[in-house]
């Protein structure tokens, strides 16, 4: 994109715009290098990439007491310079999602897109329903981010049923501080089932009573469940150290960033998107973006 493109993105539209902290700036960052070169990297290995959002948001966001505009996830991923064939975006709140088709029909005309509006765990027919049919003789490669404020928002059910449709990778905000650990007391009681809808699983209960590292946190441990829960699915895993912890203004742990894949190539890309987007390479200046 070209300057005036870019700062046209980070202009107030008058339009609705979520509230984040600025942790938030390192997070897209990374959001729309792994887009660039997932896009532009698998353009003639795969007859159709799609980029699939199940919580798009606004299409823009303002940091917190800053006031600082940046893009959210649909606009990074439309600005790339080989563009997705296909671009989905879920969202249930209506005055987000209104906003979102108006940014991107007055940005990105030429791009083609779908809209969801509505709980994406209850959608499914729905999505499925606007994915092609993809075959040996059209193979199609879709990259799903998912960023829920919390874990109330998303079935691992949901995302078993995606992965099992269509070969997909995933970019996942795992809310490990910023909601799980913040709620061990309320997610730990015996009538709780929100992480077992979270993990698909509530096998965790009896691990975490048992487990042999009693120093080990409560979010971090979940996390851990989660990852172990996608390697079951097929999907690359080998530790702790595929993760990515974010961490706040003074430094406290937010949440996690877990990419799958069950290709090591999507595994080389991250971790070149990890490597890549350090504060001093940033892909957006910090005076744009």
């Amino acid at each position: 994109m070209s300057k005036l493109e870019r700062e046209q993105l980070i202009e107030d539209d008058s339009m609705i715009m979520l509230d984040v902290g600025p942790w938030a700036i390192r997070k897209h960052e990374k959001i729309g290098y792994y887009c660039s070169l997932f896009a532009t990297s698998m353009k003639k290995k795969w007859d159709s990439r799609v980029y699939l959002d199940l919580f798009a948001g606004s299409g823009k966001c303002i940091i917190r007491n800053k006031g600082q505009i940046i893009p959210g996830s649909p606009l990074l991923s439309l600005s790339v310079n080989d563009p997705f064939d296909l671009y989905i975006f879920c969202e249930k709140n209506e005055e987000y999602i209104s906003a979102l088709q108006k940014r991107v029909a007055k940005f990105f005309p030429d791009r083609t897109c779908e809209f969801i509006c509505g709980d994406i765990n209850l959608c499914m027919e729905n999505l499925f329903d606007k994915i092609p049919k993809f075959s040996s003789q059209h193979k199609g490669l879709t990259f799903c981010f998912v960023d829920p404020f919390n874990i109330g928002e998303i079935n691992f059910d949901t995302i078993r049923s995606i992965q099992g449709n269509i070969f997909v990778d995933f970019l996942v905000l795992i809310p490990s501080f910023m909601d799980i650990n913040r709620n061990e007391v309320h997610y730990t009681r015996a009538h709780d089932n929100s992480l077992d809808i979270y993990l698909g699983i509530d096998s965790w209960r009896k691990k975490w009573r048992n487990q042999r590292r009693p120093s080990m946190i409560f979010g971090d441990f979940i996390a851990q469940e989660f990852c172990l829960q996608m390697k079951e699915l097929g999907y690359l895993y080998e530790g702790p150290s595929d993760l990515e912890l974010i961490r706040g203004e003074n430094n406290q742990p937010l949440y996690h960033l877990a990419f799958f894949s069950k290709h090591e190539l999507g595994l080389k890309f991250w971790r070149e998107t990890v490597m890549n987007t350090e504060p001093q390479l940033s892909l957006w200046p910090r005076g744009e973006f």
